[in-house]
């Protein structure tokens, strides 16, 4: 009786294992263009250069800032106490088009098929209408969350890709 419960134990552990790594990627994976969570604002300047617009926001001990380099392309940044730099954190991007790619190649406009064949399948929701599919770092001290939204057609193609973190 003992081995049968030790192992029923092990499978429902095992089975969980696999659940949780399927739909996780390394942190590393999780940027785009060399650019990711963390990076220094200087250092995306120094990489896609100055952005077209600069929107920022404040909180209480909390600025952030979104550097805008197309209606398709936005890098978002935080500080705490300290305003707006470019030494504040990267913490988002989001990415609409297919002028930069993840470190694995995968980008906006490809089947979302070819993102299961390399990470398996994420997590799914849906919002407003939207399908998106997330996947977690497996491999950070804070929770990063990448999205890639679907469009509705048969091929899954991949409309935006975004990083999010515990903003």
């Amino acid at each position: 009786m003992k081995k049968f419960f030790l192992l029923a134990v092990m499978m429902i552990v095992a089975a969980s294992v696999s659940t949780a790594q399927a739909n996780s990627m390394p942190r590393e994976e999780m940027c785009v263009g060399g650019v990711g969570y963390g990076c220094m604002f200087s250092y995306v300047k120094e990489v896609f250069g100055e952005p077209l617009e600069r929107r920022t926001f404040d909180g209480v001990d909390v600025h952030g800032c979104t550097w805008i380099y197309s209606p398709q392309f936005s890098v978002t940044g935080r500080t705490f106490g300290n305003s707006v730099s470019e030494e504040m954190t990267v913490v988002a991007f989001s990415l609409k088009d297919d002028s930069l790619t993840l470190p694995d190649g995968l980008t906006v406009g490809m089947s979302y098929h070819k993102v299961v064949l390399r990470w398996g399948r994420g997590e799914l929701y849906k919002y407003d209408g939207r399908r998106c599919y997330f996947y977690v770092s497996n491999n950070s001290d804070v929770p990063l969350t990448l999205r890639f939204y679907v469009d509705n057609d048969s091929a899954a193609t991949i409309t935006e890709i975004e990083l999010c973190s515990d903003f």
